[in-house]
């Protein structure tokens, strides 16, 4: 099937692989850092988005831009420009980078400020240094007021910070402590994530071992997550997706592309993207990742989404938002109502207190939040 490019700005998220020390936890696609290699997989970069710029037949027009990884921050500013350079960027694009605390420095911020990054977020994820230590965390609580402040002075005021929860012997009141602690630093954007672990993670293997204790589950979990979504919304934070919590008009304008299962170009070893119909995935291998592009070959792991598939794949995304899925928005996509097919479970997720239906939206209701993986799979 021939693709048909989007005809207006899209979302785009680049993908940087480099990190000083991994983090035993995380599992995304990282190698080792080392300048050269990060010089020439900017290089890389430049020439996935050049032959883009072909394959699209004009230079791709940005709404939003996503520079994740690994350590985005270990880009120069420098770098970051000509990776720029190489789109039409909206003028009021929302331009993202993810940043360590540990690399908040008066000279990186007054090298970032020149460049069009408007929004930071931060991996603070943790306001206690035994749960910082446990995470492989080079920063320490005390840090993150200081770092926070060299953001603001360079005129940063759109910060987003990242908190992980769920940790081994992590109590409700240290979890308390990590939540006001974020509050304290009045964020525009908190990102919360329940502690998850591939098998073969390092953390996973140390509590296999029995070297640490296990995460938090079960009633544990469900408590926490309770516990923050109160904080949160007695803070004057909007809850507006399962993870993710913003003061009014700071709700994160590229990851509500995903949610809205919108266009989103991926560059960049590993990245995932959608230009539908075709969901891909770059190899997570810089060097074959670069024989494809050298070989003019993008796309090459991608999978047709129609039918029952896309429909599925905007449902499990929409619904993560409180707001949930807009009923006329669904039909007029897929030329039927998202009920059909679908009664005999909506109308037990319906009976018990799940989800809410109304002639405009079906969304779960916030008993559903915490277990949301589940309650979506009901309608799949």
């Amino acid at each position: 099937m021939e693709q048909v490019f989007p005809l207006g700005p899209i979302a785009v998220y680049l993908h940087n692989p480099f990190c000083l020390k991994p983090c035993p936890y995380c599992s995304f696609y990282r190698v080792p850092y080392h300048q050269r290699q990060q010089s020439d997989y900017l290089r890389l970069l430049i020439d996935e988005l050049k032959l883009w710029k072909r394959k699209f037949g004009r230079k791709i027009e940005a709404k939003s831009v996503y520079f994740g990884g690994g350590t985005p921050g270990l880009l120069t500013a420098d770098g970051i420009n000509k990776i720029l350079q190489e789109m039409q960027l909206e003028p009021d694009a929302e331009i993202t980078l993810e940043i360590n605390p540990i690399q908040i420095t008066p000279s990186f911020t007054n090298e970032l400020k020149t460049t069009p990054i408007n929004r930071i977020s931060l991996g603070v994820q943790s306001f206690d240094d035994e749960m910082l230590e446990l995470l492989g965390r080079r920063h320490r609580a005390a840090d993150t007021p200081a770092k926070m402040q060299l953001l603001r002075d360079a005129g940063y005021d759109n910060i987003s910070l990242d908190l992980i929860y769920g940790l081994p012997t992590q109590t409700l009141a240290m979890l308390e402590k990590d939540v006001e602690g974020l509050i304290g630093q009045r964020p525009q954007h908190i990102s919360t994530y329940l502690l998850t672990l591939d098998d073969d993670s390092p953390m996973a293997m140390e509590i296999d071992n029995q070297k640490i204790p296990p995460l938090a589950e079960g009633d544990l979990a469900a408590d926490m997550y309770e516990m923050i979504c109160g904080l949160l919304a007695e803070a004057g934070y909007l809850h507006y997706e399962i993870s993710n919590f913003a003061l009014p008009g700071y709700e994160g304008k590229h990851n509500l592309s995903y949610w809205k299962s919108e266009p989103y170009l991926a560059i960049g070893a590993s990245a995932s993207g959608w230009l539908p119909p075709w969901r891909y995935d770059n190899p997570a291998d810089i060097n074959e990742h670069r024989a494809n592009i050298q070989a003019q070959l993008l796309m090459p792991a991608k999978e047709l989404r129609q039918g029952k598939d896309e429909e599925d794949d905007f449902l499990m995304m929409g619904l993560r938002l409180t707001r949930g899925i807009d009923r006329d928005k669904f039909k007029h996509h897929f030329g039927h109502d998202l009920t059909e097919q679908r009664q005999a479970a909506i109308d037990k997720l319906l009976k018990l207190g799940m989800i809410k239906l109304d002639d405009n939206r079906l969304r779960l209701s916030e008993d559903a939040l915490f277990i949301s993986n589940s309650v979506i799979g009901e309608l799949l």
